[in-house]
């Protein structure tokens, strides 16, 4: 008997709470939408108060974001970040840069709006996950 392998993307992006709780056939329609990459240590992934275009999933490795300069949290693997500009395309809320060679699984943003478009599911929590972003983001600045 063979045993499929596992899609390490697939794995992923299921522990991300973002997707958690969509279906099976949901998280492999997001799986195949993006893509892998490898990026070294030191890479700025997103600046603050620049347009985003890219949705983000660390696979393995570390980031950093900082807010106005100051670090507001390191991100691990099966953590997110991009979701709030790749929905309205504007500015980066925070400066992520990968501390430890990093792989990640990123989304365009054609290939992430296809996504969410095709589930109100995935939208309703986009926009949780958004608005809970940016209320910890406004908890931290007072």
């Amino acid at each position: 008997m063979l045993l499929a392998m596992a899609d390490p993307k697939l794995n992923a992006i299921s522990r991300v709470p973002l997707f958690a709780h969509l279906s099976k056939r949901e998280r492999e329609f997001i799986a195949k939408e993006g893509d892998e990459v490898r990026v070294p240590a030191g890479k700025t992934l997103t600046r603050q108060d620049r347009a985003g275009d890219t949705f983000y999933v660390l696979l393995d490795g570390e980031a950093e974001v900082k807010v106005d300069g100051k670090r507001r949290r390191v991100l691990k693997p099966g953590d997110f970040f991009g979701e709030i500009s790749m929905l309205d395309r504007g500015l980066a809320t925070a400066t992520v840069t990968t501390l430890t060679d990093a792989r990640l699984f990123v989304m365009s943003h054609a290939q992430f709006r296809d996504a969410i478009k095709g589930s109100d599911q995935l939208m309703l929590k986009v926009l949780k996950a958004m608005g809970e972003r940016l209320r910890e983001d406004l908890a931290a600045k007072r």
